[in-house]
């Protein structure tokens, strides 16, 4: 590849100061120029094909006007009222957003490291509580940056959904409808811990005796096999608190594709709702975060933080998770199900 010319070589060419070409180039309003000498610069420019390094321009400027937010599963259907609300927010304070891939940015660090130190979004918000590999987040340090979702961690500015509390309700929700024997469907990362101890939490409030958790990932089609594994192998539980909505499409596709009928053998309960969980058969109890609050508070924390940076955990409890009441939670078998609510 042709190595591209610098600002220098066009200022040599056209036979002016670099100075000059930058302020042509910026559109400067107070500069005053002859209309040979601009022609004499813009033919420059044209014969050597001279790009301007948008990076330099930012760092120059301090603004490019983008904000970067880095998802880790950038098309699940549950972060669409995240991304709507965080693209309001952003709209409202002067910005644009730039959806990236968390996954690939925290395993790519040459690429990562362009991002941040090319200075090319004044800002990132980038999703935790997955794997929560910290390690490749060091370059982040150097600019403007918030963490969703994750647990606090020192350096950084976080903000987070109250999980625990969530996964809290799911499972009072089924402690009240008589079960006894309840599991917790989850998956790796700090997002799933702190369900799983609302899970707990709830279990030994009720006096039960709490389930190991069921490894089922993040994703329907591991969640699914998971489910048929634990159906097969004689798993006696008969009602399952899961750690999302993606997830619980999964585990609801391998209860009725094991032969357990929801919820007359098999209540399910999921964290978080999107469009679809009404939509199957039967409809998806869950247990509803305000993610559109998370990414509209995501934001104005980042643009706090490029204005004044500072460090701590911001969680939302306010509004606290609801239960959506549907028809794929209902009494143990042997016992009247009650009608879902609606």
């Amino acid at each position: 590849m042709a190595k591209s010319a610098r600002l220098a070589e066009v200022a040599k060419l056209a036979g002016v100061s670099p100075g000059l070409v930058s302020r042509l180039l910026n559109e400067d309003p107070t500069l005053k120029i002859r209309p040979e000498t601009k022609s004499r610069v813009m033919a420059a420019i044209e014969m050597l094909q001279y790009t301007p390094d948008a990076a330099a321009r930012a760092l120059r400027s301090s603004q490019t006007g983008l904000l970067g937010f880095a998802l880790h599963h950038v098309t699940d259907p549950i972060y669409a009222q995240m991304v709507d609300s965080a693209e309001a927010a952003a709209s409202a304070a002067g910005y644009s957003l730039l959806l990236l891939n968390a996954s690939e940015l925290v395993s790519e660090p040459a690429t990562f490291r362009r991002l941040v130190r090319g200075r090319r979004v004044d800002g990132l918000l980038i999703q935790g509580g997955y794997a929560d590999d910290t390690t490749g987040l060091n370059d982040a340090r150097s600019m403007p940056t918030v963490l969703f979702n994750s647990d606090a961690l020192p350096g950084f500015r976080t903000v987070r959904l109250d999980d625990t509390a969530a996964a809290d309700l799911a499972t009072s929700h089924l402690v009240q409808l008589g079960h006894t024997r309840i599991a917790f469907v989850g998956a790796e990362g700090s997002s799933s811990d702190r369900r799983y101890d609302g899970y707990l939490s709830a279990m030994t409030r009720a006096g039960l005796a709490p389930h190991p958790l069921i490894a089922g990932g993040w994703d329907a089609s591991p969640a699914r096999e998971v489910t048929e594994r634990y159906l097969a192998s004689g798993g006696s539980a008969t009602a399952l608190v899961v750690v999302s909505t993606t997830s619980a499409l999964g585990v609801h596709a391998g209860v009725i594709a094991s032969g357990r009928p929801i919820p007359e053998q098999m209540s399910v309960v999921s964290i978080h709702d999107t469009w679809f969980a009404e939509h199957l058969s039967p409809g998806l109890t869950v247990a509803a975060t305000p993610l559109g609050e998370l990414g509209r508070r995501a934001v104005e924390i980042l643009v706090d933080q490029i204005r004044s940076p500072q460090q701590g955990e911001v969680v939302i409890n306010d509004p606290a998770p609801v239960l959506l009441r549907r028809a794929s939670s209902a009494h143990p078998a042997g016992r009247q199900t009650p009608a879902a609510d609606h």
